[in-house]
């Protein structure tokens, strides 16, 4: 009996070194830094206004993101630039729309839009992790998280193994819809955008009166 005990608590003990020897999974390769990386969107940009003709108005064109050089910012701290490209279809060459900057730390990803910094990521990834997505500018408080984590998906006919899913905005009442999450893939960074911000009547997301609607939707990666 009493060898039969030590032989559990033993193999209970190597269990547990096991255990908390298990590397922390942080979740950094979803929001890749590797220079010359690009990514190919899909674009689809909706305008709505009934006091217009047309009421609706729909653009669709490419945008091409492609990570660049590493610099320093006032705080000595890196980021890197992120060189986004415009052409209205396949058959044209691309031109420079503007130039963002990306940052990576320990605890977050960053990205820096029309001169908005915003937290895309928080560090380690986990159901339980909360963030405020608009805590380095001036908008107003958004809670993101974590949903859909480490599930395969296929994305316009291109399967990824791991993504997860950031929901930073879902708000619905009798007049707006307010909708905005991303999706990001091991190793490949966003790979879907969504964004909805509209005027509505008696809670009817169909019933648009005004608004905007944009997608992203990567088709194309690569180094360039």
């Amino acid at each position: 009996m009493k060898k039969f005990f030590l032989i559990i608590s033993v193999t209970a003990l190597i269990a547990s070194c096991k255990k908390d020897d298990d590397p922390i999974i942080y979740g950094y390769h979803y929001f890749p830094m590797a220079k010359g990386q690009y990514t190919v969107f899909d674009v689809v940009d909706i305008f709505h206004d009934v006091a217009l003709l047309p009421a609706h108005d729909t653009d669709y064109y490419q945008i091409k993101e492609v990570i660049g050089e590493e610099e320093l910012d006032g705080e000595g701290q890196p980021y890197q630039k992120l060189y986004r490209f415009i052409r209205l279809s396949d058959t044209l060459d691309w031109s420079l729309k503007d130039v963002w900057t990306i940052k990576r730390t320990s605890t977050t990803a960053e990205t820096l839009e029309e001169n908005k910094r915003r937290i895309n990521l928080a560090f380690s990834i986990s159901y339980d992790q909360i963030w405020n997505y608009n805590a380095l500018n001036e908008d107003e408080a958004t809670n993101a998280r974590y949903d859909k984590i480490y599930e395969p998906i296929t994305l316009g006919g291109i399967e990824f193994d791991s993504t997860v899913v950031v929901e930073i905005q879902n708000e619905l009442n009798f007049i707006e819809y307010k909708r905005q999450y991303d999706i990001y893939a091991a190793n490949y960074g966003r790979i879907l955008k969504v964004r909805k911000d509209l005027d509505i009547l008696n809670t009817d997301t169909t019933n648009i009166s005004k608004g905007t609607e944009l997608f992203y939707t990567a088709v194309e990666f690569g180094f360039q």
